[in-house]
């Protein structure tokens, strides 16, 4: 069992550090292309291993908001994958962040199973790699029932070329990843280095005991197309409304229109530029109220001893590519 304990504790320490290098840019070049679909194999140059990264979409609806990276780890010879490791991801404007970790590694027909939940999500790496720059991870996990605690200091040591046998890689990204452990088992603290090429990913890895991976092949696909964004579009059923209000104190009021967003596409906010006529101004009954489903009705009003009341109102709805309005006539009865 010990041996099974310290296997899977420094598996852990090792591939936190693999992970640790998903960056995402630096100096405005994408050097994690993170596109479900991207696919980098590497493989030792004793010829043992080899390791599969790909992006790939979770299985598990619950999981569906993350990018699932997984490496998996093949022994060459006896031609069968050994571990299996998925990491779930997010990225913002900020970088990669991590959500949980579901670390297997399969030892004749038993798998053992380590995972890392991070309940507020943990910065693998900043947008900008810059050099000189340093973080620390800390990971809580147990195996076998023992609590372990894990801190991996990345450091940006430099940039530099780098030759694999699928080609020259010019300005690769080196980081530093030293591991240190706090917990019942005491192990001397770790040191591993990833190299990732600008646009196009990890291409060389070297484990603490001086095992080196680099790249056979990767594949790429085109970052998906965004949908162009318009200035919202308003689908109204009709521009002149004719209704019965109810009387609110002086006031005769009327439910103009129920989830106005149904109406109008791509829309950010919703508002009100001008009234006319007997209706009254925003405010005073004239507006919109947010309604059980989270969207907005709009409301028009008027003075009760006026109806029929009749005048218009011009809408207006945005977002981040402008602002468009519209004009409706509105007759309020009694």
């Amino acid at each position: 069992m010990k041996t099974t304990v310290t296997w899977n504790l420094l598996k852990l320490l090792l591939v936190l550090g693999v992970v640790c290098s998903f960056a995402f840019t630096a100096d405005a070049q994408n050097y994690y292309p993170a596109t479900i679909g991207n696919e980098w194999v590497l493989e030792s140059t004793d010829g043992k291993h080899r390791q599969t990264y790909t992006l790939e979409k979770p299985e598990d609806f619950a999981d569906q908001e993350f990018i699932l990276l997984k490496i998996a780890t093949e022994a060459i010879q006896q031609g069968k994958v050994i571990d299996t490791d998925k990491y779930f991801v997010t990225v913002d404007d900020e970088g990669i962040k991590l959500h949980k970790t579901v670390l297997q590694q399969a030892v004749g027909i038993n798998v053992t199973t380590v995972t890392a939940n991070f309940p507020t999500p943990v910065t693998f790496f900043p947008k900008v790699l810059v050099q000189g720059d340093k973080w620390d991870i800390v990971a809580d996990t147990q195996i076998l029932g023992i609590p372990i605690k894990t801190t991996t200091n990345l450091d940006i040591v430099g940039f530099e070329d780098i030759v694999t046998p699928v080609g020259t890689f010019q300005n690769c990204a080196k980081i530093a990843l030293k591991v240190s452990v706090a917990g019942p088992i005491t192990l001397q603290p770790t040191t591993s280095y990833q190299w990732l090429a600008p646009n196009v990913g990890p291409i060389k890895y070297e484990t603490s005991d001086g095992t080196v991976f680099e790249a056979i092949s990767f594949k790429l696909l085109p970052p998906p197309v965004k949908e162009a964004q318009s200035p919202p579009a308003w689908q109204l059923p009709s521009l002149e409304f004719q209704v019965t209000g109810s009387r609110v104190g002086g006031i005769l009021n009327a439910k103009i229109l129920e989830n106005v967003e149904d109406y109008v596409s791509e829309v950010h906010n919703l508002g009100i530029v001008a009234v006319t006529g007997g209706i009254v101004p925003p405010g005073d009954g004239t507006g919109f109220a947010t309604n059980l489903e989270r969207k907005q009705d709009l409301w028009i009003a008027g003075i009760f001893g006026n109806a029929p009341i009749i005048g218009t109102i011009t809408l207006f709805a945005e977002n981040d590519k402008g602002r468009t309005p519209v004009t409706i006539k509105v007759t309020i009865n009694r």
